[in-house]
């Protein structure tokens, strides 16, 4: 920001020495809490990906549950895992794997709505909360992101062929959040021992293609 003072007759030297004073005592406070706000900000957020981290996610979702609980407004979780990405590591090395995680959050970030938000849960796994969503709007949100993630194609230059396999669930009535997030990684787990590259739900039938 900038801060003008104005008046017809020129200010006095003890007058300056008066403002330089004032903007002192408002500039460093300002910058003290912008320092914390981004010091924050990054203790909450993965270096690699740019994704929320999981400290970030056990809050947010926690706050979630109970404001959808407050207010009777649905919530769904989805539990997102990259198909066999240490194949990827040990052909590939560890560098490209990183390349390939930073794609993955890159789709699924243009992905999703703005009043949603991405956690890297650790590893090659992800969490999308979707706030005021329906079963269905889950469902529909998953698959494309699903559809997204297989459409990258190119990865560091190289072509790569990479799936998710992802698990939903909607907040149940009086569930907590470690119950939610327990229900959608067991739907991630059976997405996977179903042929990966699909959707699966504690909520409903499965959907996608192997």
């Amino acid at each position: 920001g900038e801060l003008r003072l104005y008046r017809v007759h020129p200010f006095t030297t003890d007058e300056l020495t008066r403002f330089e004073n004032l903007l002192c005592a408002l500039v460093y406070p300002l910058r003290n809490a912008l320092s914390y706000r981004l010091a924050v900000e990054r203790a909450l957020r993965d270096p690699l990906t740019g994704a929320l981290n999981r400290a970030a996610l056990e809050e947010a979702l926690q706050r979630e549950v109970e404001l959808a609980r407050r207010q009777g407004t649905p919530l769904g979780v989805l539990f997102i895992d990259i198909d066999h990405f240490k194949q990827v590591n040990d052909t590939y090395g560890h560098h490209f794997g990183d390349d390939v995680l930073r794609a993955v959050a890159h789709a699924v970030s243009d992905t999703i709505r703005r009043s949603d938000a991405l956690y890297r849960y650790g590893g090659e796994e992800f969490v999308v909360i979707a706030s005021h969503t329906q079963p269905a709007g889950a469902q529909q949100l998953a698959e494309r992101i699903r559809s997204n993630v297989a459409a990258i194609g190119t990865v560091g230059g190289r072509a790569m062929r990479i799936t998710v396999s992802i698990g939903i669930a909607g907040q149940r009535s009086g569930e907590t959040s470690d119950a939610l997030l327990r229900r959608a990684d067991g739907a991630l787990y059976r997405a996977k021992e179903n042929g990966r590259n699909r959707v699966e739900s504690g909520d409903f039938e499965a959907t996608g293609t192997c």
